[in-house]
């Protein structure tokens, strides 16, 4: 597999199409178990350091911290994205170009989605009012 695919899976597949092991938060593409997508804190969340930005202030809980996610296809590092948990770990969203240019582009907001499947009861609908309520703009998906 290409890196271009990859990307392209990342873009256009259904967060149903992932498998979530909450113990090694790890999620596998159940069309092609090769590629997986590692989660991590950056810094334990019980530490008190959280992640803020004012967009932040949208959401009723104002916890959030920042999330590393690394892709790996058989094992081999392909890319990692970083994110954030927001609304007390409701939603989890791509980190913006910056604090003030609110944007991600279309594949982070499509892995946000994948990775907050697991948050949101099977429930796909209220990613994207939760997402409307950040402020941030997702680019339009150029398949």
């Amino acid at each position: 597999m290409k890196f271009n695919d990859i990307e392209q899976i990342l873009k256009t597949s259904n967060p149903k199409d992932w498998l979530y092991n909450i113990d090694d938060e790890i999620y596998t593409f159940k069309p092609d178990v090769r590629l997986n997508i590692l989660t991590k804190f950056p810094d334990d969340p019980d530490s008190g350091k959280k992640f803020k930005e004012a967009w932040l202030n949208n959401y009723s809980s104002k916890d959030a911290w920042m999330l590393i996610a690394k892709v790996y296809y058989s094992g081999s590092f392909v890319k990692q994205y970083l994110f954030v948990r927001a609304d007390g770990d409701r939603i989890i969203i791509g980190m913006t170009k910056s604090a003030t240019k609110l944007e991600i582009s279309h594949l982070q907001y499509n892995m946000g989605k994948i990775l907050s499947y697991r948050n949101i009861e099977a429930n796909l609908s209220d990613y994207e009012p939760r997402f409307q309520t950040s402020g941030i703009k997702a680019k339009k998906a150029l398949l």
